[in-house]
């Protein structure tokens, strides 16, 4: 498989038929415009067959003029924490493939989440998120962890988060991602908290490099050094990654956070992003992001099914 290296090849991989059709999607309380603008999106392109559970009276309502109603089934659920509690029962029983939230908070869907009893995070997984962005002016998807949920993550979170990310690349095609550790400079300052996890990982994947499988890992680096060769090659920084990063972990949710939003509001970048860790993939969106956003995520997720 060649690499998917942009959010339209993305598309038109899915749609081609190559990623085995379509995968059922149980959508939470979509209640909102973006929400169902961006899953009947997917269902008109082939790429899933909806299951929108939620108040019927609601959804039939913003149904209307749509193609395909066919593959949208209306589940009626009044109450959006119980929506949510039967959206995850149709993943957690395998009813359907993807859990993806709509128009709830996400305190809400995330206490259905990590259930116990009735959950999908398996006992002894990290919950994390990982992202892409499809950034213009780089030649290729970039995959990046965690800009919403670890808010500062632990060594063994960040060798978790990197393996997710890994997987997720390889899953694109990416056969030996290039994985880079960022921080504001390339210099390794030990009195900094996450700086030795960075020394650590790295010794690891030296070491024991099954841990993490084909890849390159390096850093600290700066984002000039992980993503432009150019300018990265001013600064004189051997590494194998110069320009060529294909994973990013950041030293924490907020760094990650800020990079995206500023990308995405002002570089006019495309992301998707979904949790892992769960025992199916669950695309949670902000309830601010765009149609166009949810709807790169819901191929994100097809693709992880």
């Amino acid at each position: 498989m060649a690499a998917i290296k942009s959010f339209q090849e993305l598309s038109d991989y899915i749609k081609s038929g190559k990623n085995g059709g379509r995968k059922r999607m149980a959508v939470a309380n979509p209640v909102d415009d973006h929400s169902i603008e961006a899953t009947m999106h997917a269902v008109d392109e082939g790429i899933v067959e909806a299951y929108l559970v939620g108040d019927a009276t609601i959804i039939n309502e913003k149904l209307k003029g749509q193609k395909n109603i066919a593959l949208a089934h209306v589940v009626d659920v009044k109450d959006p924490q119980e929506a949510c509690v039967e959206a995850v029962r149709m993943v957690k029983e395998g009813e359907c493939d993807i859990l993806m939230k709509g128009l709830v908070n996400t305190d809400v869907i995330l206490r259905v989440i990590l259930n116990k009893e009735h959950g999908i995070l398996p006992k002894g997984r990290v919950l994390t998120y990982n992202s892409i962005l499809n950034i213009p002016g780089y030649h290729k998807l970039a995959f990046f962890t965690d800009p919403a949920v670890i808010p500062a993550p632990t060594k063994e979170q960040r060798i978790e988060m990197i393996k997710y990310a890994l997987n997720t690349a390889r899953r694109f095609g990416v056969e030996k991602p290039n994985v880079a550790l960022l921080h504001a400079t390339e210099k390794a300052n030990p009195k900094i908290a996450f700086m030795q996890d960075y020394l650590d990982i790295i010794e690891l994947w030296k070491n024991e490099p099954e841990t993490f499988g084909p890849c390159i890992i390096d850093g600290p680096m700066d984002v000039f050094i992980a993503m432009d060769k150019e300018r990265g090659a001013i600064k004189g920084v051997p590494t194998p990654i110069l320009g060529e990063a294909d994973v990013l972990m950041f030293p924490d949710f907020q760094s990650a956070n800020c990079f995206y939003k500023g990308l995405v509001s002002f570089g006019g970048a495309g992301m998707a992003g979904m949790l892992q860790g769960t025992e199916k993939p669950v695309v949670l969106n902000s309830r601010s992001d765009s149609a166009e956003c949810k709807f790169y995520s819901i191929c994100m997720a097809a693709i992880m099914a």
